[in-house]
């Protein structure tokens, strides 16, 4: 059994809207509403739940009749940063545990163009590892500049990946690994991924997808509509009959 966990306590400080990123509708549609729609559709998730913000609570289940997000279980309360949002949703899903193989899939709120092949691929994957990441090489030269002024060395590009989400767990290990931590330790990482790679977890890692954005700022919201409206019209595209004949 697996479980996505959404991650949409965040206020969205950077993307600098009226309300939090992950909450802005698009053709309708608020953007968590997208990110949630590929673990509803895919088979290997069984439940899905949301961390967020008590004052959004009301709205999200909402959204889950009017949507049809009829995997979503529960909203679980946020915390005070990123590790404890996520230590909130891993308690939040102990009733839902049934066997020490069950999966975590923990989820940014504003990753809206996750597909459902990537989904799958990170469930294969903890077959082979208890952490599972997603990664894309860089597309520019990486620098080191400890002051940020000053270049002190190229770093080789062949051997560094950049980390998207969603990243898979092995459900029990990751929540006992949280549950063990302590709050300072937790609250000094960001990534989902730190924690069980500091405690010396074998964190596999497996081909991210370029289309996989995390929208953060405004032109990423604006990047986010492009590709809506490219796939929208390649759809109709496909559905549209040719040379005059009828649709079978």
């Amino acid at each position: 059994m697996n479980i996505a966990i959404i991650l949409s306590a965040g206020t969205g400080s950077r993307f600098q809207g009226d309300i939090p990123k992950q909450y802005v509708e698009v053709e309708g549609k608020p953007i968590l509403v997208y990110t949630a729609a590929p673990f509803q559709d895919c088979p290997e998730i069984d439940h899905i739940l949301v961390v967020a913000a008590e004052e959004w609570k009301e709205k999200i289940l909402g959204w889950k009749v009017r949507f049809g997000l009829t995997k979503l279980r529960a909203v679980a309360p946020g915390g005070a940063d990123r590790q404890e949002s996520i230590l909130n949703g891993l308690l939040a899903a102990r009733d839902l545990s049934q066997s020490e193989t069950d999966g975590a899939v923990i989820q940014d709120a504003a990753r809206p163009l996750t597909s459902g092949k990537l989904i799958k691929r990170l469930l294969e994957g903890l077959s082979a590892a208890p952490c599972v990441l997603p990664a894309i090489p860089p597309a520019d030269t990486v620098y080191a500049s400890p002051d940020g002024q000053w270049v002190e060395g190229v770093l080789e590009r062949s051997s560094l990946y950049a980390g998207q989400a969603p990243e898979a767990f092995n459900y029990r290990k990751y929540l006992e690994l949280y549950q063990s931590t302590p709050p300072e330790i937790r609250s000094s990482l960001s990534g989902s991924c730190q924690l069980p790679f500091r405690a010396g977890w074998k964190v596999k890692i497996i081909p991210g997808e370029a289309d996989n954005i995390k929208i953060t700022y405004p032109m990423d919201l604006k990047l986010f509509q492009l590709i809506l409206r490219e796939r929208k019209a390649q759809h109709e595209s496909l559905c549209t009959p040719r040379c005059g004949r009828p649709a079978l």
